[in-house]
């Protein structure tokens, strides 16, 4: 997870902040005279005058300025703690002195990954630019709240600022306990206060923690694939189970394509199963933590779509076991970077931002996330310990009911007036509902739905939103297991463990040959089975203009073209028509004749 030095002190006492929030936002000056101080909460933080001084990193406001940065170290490298940068292609640096770093714990070997909290002791770190770094260095400049939140910065507080403004902070909102931005801005109702932990936190005394106003924890499984799982893991999951305080599992992700990622899924669901956890006792997600990873002979993907790629496969393994309740957690600025995709966007369901208003307005769910500070102090955690304010964005979670007249189905809201035009959740079916214009409950229907990017999803004849696969219209469709988005484009289907692909306009599932545009890396031919739509992999035969051989990778499903080596052999592909070679083939690559297998291919 990311965090940064633990300087913020943390009140001691259940309550929450005595602030009642009306549905229209309070002005800030309209709570000057409000005694925060007075009303302390275990999720309050009280002011830090560190947080705004110059001498933070960006985007860390509890973690220091190295005094100078190494002419060594590239603009375009990565800071990764408050001594360590990363190269592009993977190298660790110490940032002052600009040597490189080779610690096997700090950065692992080329066949083990390094425990992430390593680089810093166990205290998190967003990673951010080396120029802004060196910027921060070169020029100091303190900013005002709104300027460092409006940057992507750093103040998380809950006494009011000399300007009358807020920070971060804790109130309620319809009646209930909620989270706000510096501007009264509602980030969840419903809102719970959540650590999540590690073995960094050693031996964590829940009974004590709960009793601070604890009411969930989000607990570090492990990290990458082959590993052991984290030392604390069994003990966190176990007294969580004892006390009754709600939890959720993460786990760290080295993966750097598709293949990587499933054996990370799988290893998540082994060891779920191993520490006797069933999807029934999970009342949090299981995330799977997508960050910038340091790994000696590696670097990370740079690519949304193989983020994507990567995203789809750890969902299967995961879903296959049976655990449904899943989501992607990172930071603002990696999500706007390499993980900016709508697939990646539709499943992050938790994201830490340290600054008083919050980067990232993509969710692509109700229920949400935000680590707003790792600085926090809890009784019964020796040290700091990340804070989060888990919750629902949607108002229209409210309790109301079902109203049957002429037939058809109604929802009336508490205050006795009707739905209409909206989406409603029924906690009682645990199923989301569309309530059309005229009132009236939709039923197999689809509805495109423009919160958040926008997304088409399906009604079913109950009037449930359809999730997983559905089959209406004379078509195969799928619509994602958390959110419930029409799939569209390549998509993993864990329950039959295949790649299939659907229309990008109409979501229909597609059989046969098609030409796929993607991007540069990926476009080219892809061949679907034309009765279970299944991507074909390895060597076919297609019957149509007299007749060829042609491979599809077997890790891509994309035609292979040119000279190819596999299992120790040559082959060669017509670079046009994808075509297998036989016979005397002139080779490009080569420059020269070859003799390649009449039956086999085989160079």
């Amino acid at each position: 997870m990311i965090s940064p030095k633990s300087l913020m002190k943390i009140a001691t006492t259940a309550s929450v902040v005595a602030m009642t929030v009306s549905v229209a936002v309070v002005p800030a000056y309209a709570m000057q005279d409000i005694a925060i101080e007075d009303t302390p909460s275990s999720f309050a933080a009280t002011v830090d005058d560190a947080q705004n001084s110059s001498n933070s990193m960006p985007d860390n406001p509890n973690a220091t300025l190295p005094e100078t940065v190494s002419e060594n170290i590239s603009d375009d490298s990565t800071v990764v703690s408050e001594n360590l940068a990363v190269t592009p292609e993977g190298d660790v640096q110490n940032i002052e002195t600009g040597e490189t770093v080779t610690d096997a714990q700090l950065v692992g070997t080329q066949s083990q990954q390094p425990d992430p909290l390593a680089k810093t002791d166990g205290e998190s770190f967003i990673p951010v630019s080396a120029s802004d770094v060196k910027d921060a260095v070169e020029q100091p400049v303190k900013q005002s709240a709104e300027q460092s939140s409006l940057k992507g910065g750093s103040t998380v507080r809950l006494t009011k600022f000399e300007s009358n403004e807020y920070g971060a902070h804790w109130g309620t909102y319809n009646g209930t306990k909620a989270f706000f931005d510096y501007r009264n801005n509602l980030f969840v109702q419903q809102a719970k206060g959540v650590i999540d932990v590690s073995s960094w936190q050693g031996d964590v005394d829940w009974a004590k923690a709960k009793a601070d106003g604890v009411e969930g924890a989000i607990i570090r499984l492990g990290y990458g694939w082959g590993n052991y799982a984290d030392a604390k893991a069994q003990r966190n999951i176990n007294e969580c189970k004892r006390l009754g305080i709600p939890f959720g599992i993460y786990w760290y992700s080295y993966a750097y394509d598709a293949n990587c990622a499933r054996a990370e899924g799988n290893d998540v669901a082994a060891k779920l199963r191993q520490m006797g956890v069933s999807p029934n006792d999970l009342k949090y997600p299981v995330y799977y933590d997508l960050e910038k990873w340091t790994w000696a002979g590696h670097t990370p993907p740079t690519n949304p779509n193989v983020y994507s790629g990567m995203a789809d496969a750890w969902y299967g393994a995961l879903q296959s076991a049976g655990y449904k309740n899943l989501g992607v957690y990172s930071y603002t600025s990696y999500l706007q970077g390499p993980l900016n995709n709508s697939n990646i966007y539709a499943k992050t369901r938790w994201v830490a931002q340290y600054g008083a208003q919050m980067g990232y307005n993509a969710f692509g769910t109700n229920d949400r996330g935000w680590q707003y500070t790792s600085s926090g102090r809890i009784n019964g955690i020796s040290g700091s310990v990340d804070m989060n304010a888990f919750g629902n964005k949607a108002t229209n979670v409210a309790s109301g009911k079902w109203v049957y007249k002429d037939g058809r189905q109604y929802w009336q809201e508490k205050d006795g007036s009707y739905a209409q035009g909206k989406e409603i959740y029924d906690p009682s079916t645990d199923a989301w509902y569309w309530i059309d214009a005229n009132g009236v409950m939709a039923q197999n229907k689809d509805v495109y739905l423009r919160s958040n990017g926008g997304k088409w999803v399906r009604y079913d004849s109950n009037g449930r939103m359809v999730k997983g696969e559905d089959f209406r219209y004379g078509a195969w469709y799928n619509f994602d297991f958390t959110t419930g988005a029409m799939s569209k484009g390549m998509t993993y289907l864990s329950d039959e463990d295949k790649y299939v692909y659907y229309d990008e306009t109409t979501g229909k599932m597609i059989y046969g040959e098609v030409y796929l545009g993607y991007d540069d890396e990926r476009a080219g031919w892809y061949m679907f089975d034309a009765v279970t739509g299944a991507r074909r992999v390895g060597d076919v035969f297609i019957r149509s203009n007299g007749g060829k051989w042609v491979r599809y990778d077997r890790k891509t499903g994309k035609m292979v073209k040119g000279l190819q080596k596999q299992n120790g052999s040559w082959y060669y592909f017509d670079p046009v028509t994808g075509a297998m070679a036989h016979g005397n083939t002139w080779v490009p690559q080569w420059q020269a004749w070859h003799y390649f297998d009449n039956v086999t291919g085989r160079g």
